[in-house]
């Protein structure tokens, strides 16, 4: 079952790199560290160096079947530091991936129970300072998980993608110490353990949260709303996270049910508004 890492720079990297005891592979183009079915990918800074990277990790896999893979790393927060729940060192499980310079937003599929407390991320291209953070959703800022996640996305299911991030400032402008970022990730890595050990264990099987009930509900939805398969699969994950997270049965989705779609624009309406009810906050 290969664990695939994409992590932005060295400091990040280190001590996932001593934790799992890993040595560098020459034969890849960029630095990759390998040991067993571990793979750590260092990508560089920003969400085109992320993709590529990605890209060229994932490719290099001979079975994906059993594949996931994670982009750890430190983010700031829109939080005013001292004026809310949260602080320097706070780790967090992505459930929300927007896209500052094309307002597009991205939801990978959280199945799991992990320890992490999740929240959005905005991922911009250039470093955000405090004077900006009106001007995106509040939660976390990156500059790597739109482009790490759009290429996961193109070999792996959503729900063998995820997205940690620790809390290393609050958009202050000041230059972080390398060795304080490191410091940050090591304090980390128990529960990034624990997190990538929750996801593979929901691949792993046992039995599914969707009843018979659902699933005749869930293919009743896609045959009028003519959702495409891609768009059948997310849905099932949606409701599998929602019933997962609640600890409740799926909502009354019956209204979909007797949803008469003439045009793709409004099945594509009619499939925001599933995923605006079937999303967990």
């Amino acid at each position: 079952m290969p664990i695939l890492l994409a992590i932005a720079l060295h400091p990040e990297a280190r001590p996932v790199i001593e934790r799992f005891r890993l040595k560098q592979d020459a034969s890849f183009d960029l630095p990759v560290f390998r040991r067993d079915d571990v793979w750590l990918a260092v990508t560089g800074t920003g969400r085109m160096k992320s993709a590529i990277a990605t890209t060229h990790l994932i490719a290099q896999v001979e079975t994906r079947e059993n594949t996931f893979i994670f982009n750890l790393g430190i983010a700031g927060h829109t939080q005013k530091a001292g004026e809310g729940p949260v602080s320097v060192g706070d780790r967090f499980l992505v459930n929300k991936i927007v896209e500052q310079g094309t307002g597009r937003s991205f939801y990978p599929d959280l199945l799991a129970r992990t320890p992490l407390a999740e929240s959005p991320v905005t991922t911009v291209d250039q470093p955000l300072g405090r004077t900006d953070a009106d001007g995106v959703e509040p939660g976390l800022v990156d500059m790597e998980a739109t482009g790490f996640y759009q290429a996961a996305a193109a070999f792996l299911p959503p729900h063998r993608i995820g997205c940690v991030k620790i809390v290393s400032d609050h958009l202050e402008t000041r230059r972080l110490d390398k060795r304080h970022v490191s410091e940050l990730i090591a304090q980390s890595l128990e529960e990034l353990e624990e997190t990538i050990s929750a996801y593979s264990n929901v691949s792993d099987g046992g039995e599914d949260v969707l009843t018979d009930a659902d699933v005749r509900i869930v293919e009743h939805i896609r045959n009028r709303l003519r959702l495409t398969a891609s768009r059948h699969r997310i849905l099932s994950d949606l409701v599998r996270a929602y019933k997962l997270h609640t600890g409740s049965d799926m909502p009354d989705l019956s209204n979909f049910t007797r949803v008469v779609v003439k045009t793709r624009q409004e099945g594509n309406a009619q499939f925001e508004r599933l995923r605006g009810i079937l999303s967990v906050e």
